[in-house]
């Protein structure tokens, strides 16, 4: 995929109606921009159409038309309004710095409108992801659109609409984390889950057999923070004899994570908690193991997310927190699916490296840990990090501890 989505096909079948759910989805976290062409009727006549600003939709039309009604059934276009109006709104949406452009719709009426075709062209062209609507009409200005290989095609009709809603979604949140590291941005729980059980479901057992033998811990209370589905915590519980709590700031994952527990007859040891990295929902001293992989790039204040797991940890307890992927050949065959799936994904990855390439001497400093441990290779980045002293630990840590 590429930056810009586009949806087209017949009237009615749902096209706005995914653009709307998508700008719902994302306006949270996101800055969104955009226009969007809507009626005009006197009376009960349809006698025109005009831009919108998607931040400004109470405002009357006036100068912002770009067809109207003569003589009954006769349509003129205005590009005028295109060249004038519809390049300032652009321009302004550009200055913006948004996350998502979006653009509903484009049509016929601005056949005519050079001014504004190549300001939608040149903002094609920018990093900033496009979500639009083409109008299903051929056209040299929307032909042009089509054939662009930055450009997604997705057919709306009443069979497909269901399903193009989170293949967009997913493909506008790669992007816009790719762009901004906004990496806050709500995950889709159903595309999360299809991903791990196709790709990513070898590297979890690896993961789980490593932290227990680097840390020694098989008892007690651990806990899975950003767990996601919680496959991590759920493999961890199936090698050891401890109680895992699988801690996640989203409800849908962590049903999906509920329903993995059942499957795998674990509901006596393993539950699940809805909780954030930053206001970690237990009291002090109280887990014996903490682990995370992949939650750190989410957290916005990582000195506080690791204040609140040093002051959760007990005495002599471990967290052991960062990412990868266990062995050095998971990670090739791993990187070579993901690459398939998502021809971002390798740029993606370098950039999520270097976001976890910080001082964590500093941050640990800050955040008042002293024992700690970074565990750094071509495949996996984990930070350890001890409490106070206590046997469990020392094989770990050894006599530099």
């Amino acid at each position: 995929m590429g930056n810009n989505f586009f949806l087209t096909g017949d009237l009615h079948t749902g096209k706005s109606t995914i653009i709307n759910r998508i700008i719902h989805k994302l306006s949270s976290p996101c800055k969104i921009t955009g226009f969007r062409t809507s009626r005009y009727y006197e009376g009960k006549k349809l006698a025109g159409f005009y831009m919108q600003d998607i931040k400004d939709e109470c405002k009357e039309p006036r100068d912002s038309f770009i067809g109207r009604c003569i003589n009954e059934n006769h349509w003129v276009s205005i590009p005028a309004t295109f060249d004038g109006y519809g390049v300032k709104l652009l321009t302004d949406c550009v200055k913006a710095r948004p996350d998502l452009i979006v653009m509903d719709e484009l049509g016929f009426f601005e056949n005519n409108a050079v001014l504004f075709q190549e300001k939608v062209l040149e903002i094609l062209d920018s990093d900033t992801p496009v979500l639009g609507v083409l109008k299903k009409k051929e056209t040299p200005f929307l032909n042009s659109i089509r054939c662009r290989n930055d450009v997604s095609i997705f057919v709306v009709n009443k069979g497909s609409r269901d399903g193009i809603f989170p293949m967009v979604l997913d493909g506008i949140q790669r992007v816009i984390c790719r762009n901004g590291e906004k990496e806050n941005i709500s995950i889709d729980a159903q595309n999360y889950e299809k991903t791990v059980r196709e790709v990513f479901a070898p590297v979890y057992p690896v993961i789980a057999k490593q932290i227990k033998q680097r840390t020694g811990i098989s008892r007690g209370l651990c806990l899975d923070v950003g767990a996601g589905t919680g496959h991590l915590g759920i493999e961890i519980a199936k090698i050891t004899g401890l109680r895992v709590c699988l801690m996640d700031n989203s409800k849908e994952m962590l049903s999906i994570a509920q329903q993995n527990v059942t499957d795998c007859g674990l509901d006596s040891r393993v539950k699940t908690l809805l909780g954030d990295a930053h206001d970690i929902p237990v009291e002090d001293h109280s887990i014996d193991l903490i682990v995370s992989r992949g939650s750190l790039l989410f957290w916005e204040d990582r000195e506080r997310a690791f204040k609140e797991m040093y002051r959760a940890l007990t005495s002599g307890g471990i967290a052991y927190v960062g990412g990868g992927f266990g062995t050095d050949e998971l990670k090739r065959k791993i990187d070579i699916e993901m690459q398939k799936r998502d021809r971002f994904w390798r740029k993606n990855m370098v950039k999520k490296v270097d976001n976890t390439n910080v001082d964590y001497k500093d941050l640990m400093k800050a955040a008042g840990i002293q024992e700690f441990r970074i565990i750094k290779n071509s495949a996996n980045m984990w930070i350890v990090i001890r409490k106070g002293m206590g046997k469990r630990a020392a094989g770990l840590f050894g006599k530099a501890w």
